[in-house]
């Protein structure tokens, strides 16, 4: 974990035996079971995002939000580990939780398990991380159901983003072209992000 502390945006911790899971477990959250288990974290989000812009979001920008965090929290673990250390990472594999902060809804701290597998090529252990991100984050997204309607499009083209957006910050990159949105725009006072995809259109 102290390899990829430094590049990443949260507090990474290794589990023991002993450790009990982060309240959200990745697994869980990428898997087809009942329920709906990012509906409190959407509504805590959502109830932020208004506190803070003084005018409720539309429902699609919570979801977003929601699952780019879902899947950017394994893009850039997996990415900064294939990068920086030995590991290529499954993120079905590796025993993901996090926690996210109480009152804004955004994640602090990730949990991981296993160090996954060692692969000394440095070319093949970022393209074998890469294949089962891609893999993992399309099985969840495929099954994120957060009750409004984002395209499978929309789903399917945030997990592209979210790997090549991870690569770029890691490598300190400019802000790649994305093809899917996180709707912030649609809050009032707010416009595009850097690479939304409204803005090639205009």
């Amino acid at each position: 974990m102290r390899v990829v502390q430094p590049h990443l945006l949260w507090q990474v911790v290794a589990a023991d035996d002993n450790s009990p899971d982060l309240p959200l477990v990745w697994s869980h959250l990428a898997s087809a079971g009942p329920g709906d288990p990012t509906a409190r974290w959407r509504a805590a989000f959502s109830a932020a995002t208004e506190r803070y812009y003084r005018s409720p979001p539309p429902p699609a920008m919570p979801a977003a939000f929601v699952l780019q965090w879902c899947l950017e929290l394994p893009a850039a673990l997996t990415a900064t580990a294939a990068l920086f250390g030995p590991w290529s990472l499954d993120p079905r594999t590796i025993g993901l939780s996090f926690a996210v902060e109480p009152s804004a809804a955004y994640p602090t701290t990730l949990q991981v398990r296993s160090a996954g597998a060692l692969v000394a090529d440095p070319g093949q252990r970022l393209e074998s991380a890469r294949a089962a991100y891609l893999d993992a984050g399309r099985e969840l997204a495929a099954n994120f159901r957060p009750g409004v309607n984002l395209g499978r499009h929309q789903r399917l083209a945030m997990v592209e983003d979210l790997w090549e957006m991870s690569v770029a910050r890691v490598r300190r990159r400019p802000p790649v072209e994305r093809d899917s949105c996180c709707y912030l725009y649609a809050v009032p006072g707010t416009h595009e992000c850097a690479g939304c995809p409204r803005l090639r259109r205009r």
